[in-house]
């Protein structure tokens, strides 16, 4: 008989090591159990933690009553059973309370005749259901740490032949109690792969590299019930090649200690060199030889092992007062076999009495397992990573490549998602009006995309047009035409003053007066073309009669041929009202917004970045619906849309790059944007934020020039002036 119990118990052993759901293996358990030893009911018990507190009601089974009862994974059928007294006290009262604590069977004849347990719960479920509790067998699930992970408790054993209820047979001990070691460590990987995994399904939707390097290394520290750990990650040189292990987390429990990662102080240490600088592989730090050999590395004492060099670690120990004893490192690898990182715990703990141990060979498989799920993990977001870098500096390229486009808006691109920085950490701050406007890491990342994209549309833009800093320019600056006119009309004007002389020589006088007179006035007339082609101010209509005037005047060519001062299409040029482009030109200027929409919302942008095109494509709408390309309203626009329109905005005004004009003061700028918001151009709360928040005074202290930051008191600009 006992032969055959032990030839089951084999065939138990692979089907509770093969079962994969908690569940049913808690079910396959019980089951067993009381196939073995004959009972009529039982009760499997899970511990709520390490070190536990209390016993959850896992399975409940009873075949006289056809009862079962299973909880969910980490509930309890019945209140759980309380370890310990409300005083802090031992629960010895209940058996299974008391078997937890001893960590060794019990076997009770008769609960009724019992005196050291209270078994008063049992007899009420007794007398309930009409039935007899006798026999009990409580079992404790002892791990190879000796911690109790559970309880079996098994009620009223039946004699195969009679069927009447009997004592536990003593002989069976010895294989309940073998069967509750295979238990116990099949639920005890089954409870860490399942926490594995969940840790995996929780690290893939987590887009922290911090979070994911702090969470990895706190559940290693926790499964191997160590004093401390670090965690590195590869680092490649400018070619590429993995030549470090970067320090990313440092842990230390005893001596409370925590660099890195997302809650921790910098870490001040270098990266570990992978290669000595002879080229050889540095095999003398444990880390680098894991990386290097991606073999994992199990020391008992350090200051007994000469396999590598722990000078480091000696001299830590020496400062601090620490002891490093048993070290265990291992690498992280990706799908594609490759180091992306080093994981090493410190001080194994023995988990009753806290001394330090070396790590358990058991842990091996363990870690390897939560060391692939780490690696999926990191490795995602590595991944990620990369291409959000490849974005980066895709975008930054664009706008450095419209940038260079013309020197006279050079830094446009890169100055406006300063600004949009700058105002959107305003409204983050702002308790008032913009108290619910908050970003994301992933909002904050779509909002700088969009700013270094806003201009995008500007790489269709002919250069002949970006570039036309002066009215007159074209492949040049058409000024230099005209003053040659002046200067051939000037010198015509002087020759025609000397034969007058030498025909008339008494009026000699008076044609001295008229021709300095007649120089004079082409030299005021030549000045006036030229500021006028610098389009820095306003063109009246009575500056423009001055231009069509002067188009009049005639100067010789080549050939002796009069010819008018200004040609139709510089007269045109020069009386445009404002800055140095025609209607046509600026319809062309206008189109880069339509380009930038359409190219941006051709782009398959993820959807933390669908926003891009909405946000980057309105700079140029107003709030009253007369801008472009669109026409939107504000009600139309989002937040961040109407931040860019006055990012963009204040970035032209205050440029120091602009050859029409001179650096702008804030004190104009602001008067400027102040009347824009009394035209319904701008958002007039953004531009309330932005004069209140002194968002101008940050940009300018670390873009303009001294000189032009020229305001103190922002009074004057509020639109309520009594704010």
């Amino acid at each position: 008989m006992l032969q055959s119990n032990y030839q089951s118990l084999n065939r138990i052993g692979r089907n509770l090591i093969s079962e994969r759901n908690i569940t049913k293996l808690c079910e396959l358990i019980l089951d067993e159990a009381q196939q073995l030893t004959g009972a009529d009911g039982g009760t499997l018990y899970l511990s709520n933690k390490q070190p536990p507190t209390q016993l959850n009601f896992a399975i409940v089974h009873n075949h006289s009553l056809d009862i079962r009862m299973i909880s969910e994974p980490g509930g309890s059928v019945f209140p759980p059973i309380p370890l310990f007294e409300e005083n802090g006290d031992i629960n010895q009262h209940h058996v299974a309370a008391f078997t937890a604590h001893a960590k060794t069977l019990i076997n009770i004849e008769d609960a009724y005749d019992n005196t050291q347990f209270d078994f008063s719960g049992a007899k009420a479920f007794d007398k309930a259901n009409n039935y007899r509790t006798q026999s009990i067998l409580a079992i404790p699930l002892l791990n190879e740490s000796n911690q109790v992970l559970g309880l079996l408790q098994l009620i009223n054993s039946k004699d195969e032949e009679t069927g009447n209820i009997v004592p536990f047979n003593e002989e069976i001990e010895p294989l309940i109690t073998s069967l509750a070691t295979f238990a116990a460590s099949a639920i005890e990987n089954r409870t860490i792969s399942d926490g594995q995994k969940a840790l995996l399904i929780e690290l893939a939707a987590t887009n922290d590299t911090e979070e994911i390097i702090e969470r990895i290394l706190d559940e290693a520290i926790s499964l191997t019930n160590s004093e401390g750990g670090t965690l590195y990650l590869t680092q490649s040189d400018s070619n590429g090649e993995v030549t470090k292990l970067k320090f990313e987390i440092i842990k230390n429990d005893i001596l409370d200690i925590r660099m890195g990662g997302k809650h921790g102080v910098p870490i001040p240490f270098p990266a570990l060199e992978l290669y000595e600088e002879d080229g050889s592989e540095n095999n003398h730090n444990v880390a680098a030889y894991s990386a290097n050999s991606r073999q994992i590395v199990n020391i008992d004492d350090v200051y007994t092992s000469d396999k590598f060099d722990f000078t480091g670690a000696k001299k830590f120990d020496e400062q601090t007062q620490y002891r490093t004893q048993s070290v265990l490192t291992f690498p992280l690898l990706n799908h594609q076999d490759e180091v992306i990182g080093v994981l090493q715990l410190i001080n194994a703990r023995h988990p009753e009495t806290q001394n330090k141990i070396p790590f358990a060979d058991r842990f091996i498989p363990l870690l390897k397992g939560l060391a692939l799920y780490a690696a999926i993990a990191l490795n995602n977001q590595i991944l990620v990573q990369d291409l959000k870098n490849l974005l980066d500096a895709f975008v930054k390229t664009i706008a450095k490549a419209i940038d260079a486009k013309s020197p006279h808006t050079s830094g446009h691109c890169q100055r406006v998602p300063l600004l949009m920085e700058l105002i959107a950490e305003a409204a983050c701050e702002d308790h008032t009006i913009f108290s619910d406007f908050k970003l994301n890491d992933e909002e904050w990342y779509e909002l700088r995309v969009s700013a270094w994209m806003h201009d995008c549309g500007k790489l269709a833009t002919p250069d002949s047009v970006l570039e036309k800093s002066t009215k007159l320019h074209k492949m040049r600056d058409g000024i230099e035409n005209v003053e040659s006119r002046f200067a051939a009309l000037m010198q015509k004007t002087k020759a025609d003053y000397l034969q007058a002389c030498i025909d008339h020589p008494e009026k000699k006088s008076a044609l001295e007066q008229q021709y300095h007179a007649a120089v004079e006035k082409l030299e005021d007339d030549l000045n006036f073309v030229r500021t006028s082609n610098k389009g820095g101010e306003f063109m009246s209509e009575e500056s423009k009669e001055r231009i069509q005037s002067i188009s009049h005047l005639k100067w010789p060519d080549a050939n002796n041929t009069l010819q008018p001062m200004l040609n139709e299409e510089e007269i045109y040029n020069l009386c445009i009202e404002r800055g140095t482009l025609t209607s046509e030109e600026r319809q062309i200027i206008n189109n880069h917004m339509t380009v930038t929409i359409d190219m941006l919302e051709g782009l398959p942008f993820p959807k933390q970045l669908k926003r891009v095109p909405e946000y980057a494509g309105g700079h140029h709408e107003k709030m009253n619906g007369t801008g472009f390309p669109r026409g939107l309203t504000r009600e139309q626009m989002s937040i961040p849309a109407r931040m860019m329109a006055i990012a963009d905005i204040f970035e032209a005004l205050t440029a120091k790059d602009r050859p029409y004009k001179d650096p702008m003061k804030i004190s104009l700028s602001l008067n400027i944007m102040h009347r824009m918001v009394e035209d319904q151009h701008i958002d007039p709360d953004l531009y309330e934020l932005f004069v209140k928040s002194r968002v101008w005074e940050k940009y300018a202290k670390r873009v303009l020039s001294p000189d032009q930051l020229d305001v103190d008191d922002i009074t004057p600009y509020l639109l309520n002036k009594a704010s």
